[in-house]
């Protein structure tokens, strides 16, 4: 894998800042600018700009990804936070730059950017915040809001830093935080106990949610109610354009394990992001626990667990069969509906290894007796990822890998996921007689096409 930042990603951000200039957008970038353009510390940057010249500073950074070739983009927006990821499948190259207006915490602005841009020095020919603010926003910034806020030890270093060099972080902490909590926080940071500075987080945002509310009440209320706006409008209203979900399907035995990790790993390269881009799900959601583990609690059966022998037991009868059935039609309605919230608030994947296909195709992997009709039925009113990888590898191939299933049965799930392709728009094969990374170098191109712009 290419290594995150080189370059060709210098010349792109550098571009994207001479056009700033030239359009007199004023702009600064946060931290970790320390080796910029040649080098950078972390996954992505972050610029603030005016808030008035966001769409601007968005325009021209689209047009710069176009100029250097780039396939496609993935843009997501949290309130003034504008994510935009650059991605180009031919140069294997991926770039991650934030557009942000201004600086606020749901809806509440501490410090205006006019005030941030007084406190901004040159560096290698752009703006970027000085060292007081540095801190000064770093300490703001990293618990305000949270529930559970965290501090590394880098950010715990450029407080104590911060405290120690500049005498006027003490006045700026009095002036948002009160001289009573600001003197507890400061006494925590000359101690270097920031366990016991963490565990005021609550009270310090509250006193910044009351410092932002006086200093501009009108403002902080209008942006308060577009945060939770924006946010009604991703959980809920409008919660399918936010959902990127996937599932990848085969008989055992076709490498779709193999295929998975590493479509994972390919897909954190493009998104810029580590290898929690998604979260994989195994055949459903799981919110409702396994039937047998059920079985096991309340005394009537011992949990089977030898899941080396997919077919190891006998289906159960009609009646059973129908209660499982209807068991799994619940796990994946409510399931469904839990996972990919909590998957949209991390703009992250929803991607499933196996899925309700499995139903109609393999039903003696949950032991079904139905007629498979009214199997297809149930499987109808599930949700539907927006995008099925079938892995097709010959039947003789598959037996070769792994001979858990006989010959036969894996002719017979094989014809039957080749039917599900031939009428099922979502479900695309991806030819598994190959080596990998030709299967991975397809997938990832129908992943971008689906989830992100094209610009080519």
């Amino acid at each position: 894998m290419n290594k995150h930042w080189d370059k060709k990603h210098g010349t792109i951000l550098m571009d994207l800042i001479k056009e700033l200039d030239k359009n007199q957008v004023r702009y600064f970038i946060l931290r970790n600018y320390e080796g910029l353009p040649e080098t950078n510390q972390s996954k992505d940057v972050d610029i603030i700009v005016e808030p008035s010249k966001v769409k601007v500073a968005n325009t021209i950074l689209t047009s710069i990804y176009k100029q250097h070739g780039l396939s496609h983009l993935y843009m997501i927006r949290f309130t003034d936070v504008y994510c935009w990821h650059g991605m180009d499948i031919e140069q294997h190259l991926s770039i991650h730059i934030d557009i942000i207006g201004g600086y606020r915490v749901k809806g509440c602005e501490v410090f205006t950017f006019d005030e941030l841009y007084e406190h901004t020095s040159e560096y290698k020919g752009f703006k970027v915040v000085d060292p007081l603010y540095e801190g000064v926003m770093v300490f703001v910034y990293k618990q305000f809001g949270y529930k559970t806020p965290k501090l590394k030890e880098e950010y715990k270093q450029v407080i104590s830093k911060t405290n120690q060099l500049y005498p006027e972080f003490a006045s700026i902490l009095q002036r948002i935080l009160g001289d009573k909590l600001a003197q507890v926080e400061l006494e925590f940071i000359v101690q270097g106990d920031y366990d016991k500075l963490l565990s005021k987080h609550k009270e310090l945002t509250q006193q910044l949610r009351h410092y932002a509310l006086r200093k501009a009440p009108l403002s902080c209320l209008i942006h308060t109610m577009k945060f939770y706006a924006l946010k009604l409008c991703r959980l809920v209203l409008c919660r399918h354009r936010y959902v990127k979900s996937f599932s990848v399907m085969a008989p055992d035995g076709a490498g779709k394990t193999t295929f998975l990790n590493s479509l994972v790993e390919e897909m954190a390269f493009y998104f810029t992001k580590d290898t929690n881009c998604g979260h994989i799900y195994h055949f459903r959601p799981t919110i409702l626990p396994n039937l047998g583990e059920i079985g096991e609690k309340v005394g009537i059966m011992e949990q089977d667990t030898n899941y080396s022998v997919p077919h190891r037991a006998k289906p159960v009868g009609i009646m059973s069969s129908f209660t499982r059935i209807t068991y799994y039609w619940v796990d994946y309605i409510l399931g469904w509906f839990i996972v990919t919230t909590k998957d949209i608030l991390r703009d992250r994947f929803t991607i499933f290894d196996r899925y309700a296909y499995d139903l109609i195709v393999d039903p003696g992997r949950t032991r079904l007796n139905l007629p498979i009709w009214i199997r297809k039925k149930f499987v109808k009113f599930m949700p539907e990822p927006r995008l099925s990888f079938y892995i097709k590898v010959d039947p003789e191939e598959i037996y070769r890998r792994k001979q858990e299933l006989q010959l036969d049965e894996i002719k017979r799930q094989v014809s039957d996921y080749e039917k599900l392709v031939s009428t099922n728009k979502r479900i695309l094969p991806i030819d598994g007689n190959r080596p990998v990374q030709e299967m991975i170098n397809d997938a990832i191109k129908m992943i971008l096409d689906q989830f992100t712009i094209k610009l080519k």
